[in-house]
């Protein structure tokens, strides 16, 4: 946020006027916030990882159970759908993202 609040489209809005209130969020946060949703979009594939481990630390029911006990009967139908799902948690979170930037920065569009 101090990076973007120092560019010339901020000194501009401000010297037309705007309020410092405006030029924060409707152009500084709107610039700022995109790379938090990059990091979010990467995030989600974390996540999915992240769960199926602690679901085999703590002896939870759900993905990550079904998962090792996949791969250890080594019943391929399952692991190939659980691969699917994942992926599509993964394109799913991307493709949200890349709707927000269009959202979010004028200079996106979608096409």
């Amino acid at each position: 946020m101090l990076d973007v609040m120092g560019e010339d489209y901020i000194r501009t809005a401000r010297a037309k006027g705007l309020g410092e209130r405006r030029v924060i969020y409707r152009h500084g946060l709107r610039a700022a916030i995109t790379p938090v949703l990059t990091q979010f979009g990467i995030d989600v594939g974390t996540l999915l990882g992240g769960a199926i481990v602690t679901e085999n630390v703590f002896g939870l029911p759900g993905l990550g159970q079904l998962v090792t006990s996949s791969l250890e009967k080594q019943d391929l139908p399952t692991i190939i759908g659980l691969v699917l799902l994942a992926s599509a948690f993964v394109v799913v979170a991307n493709m949200v993202v890349d709707v927000l930037y269009s959202v979010l920065d004028a200079r996106v569009r979608l096409s």
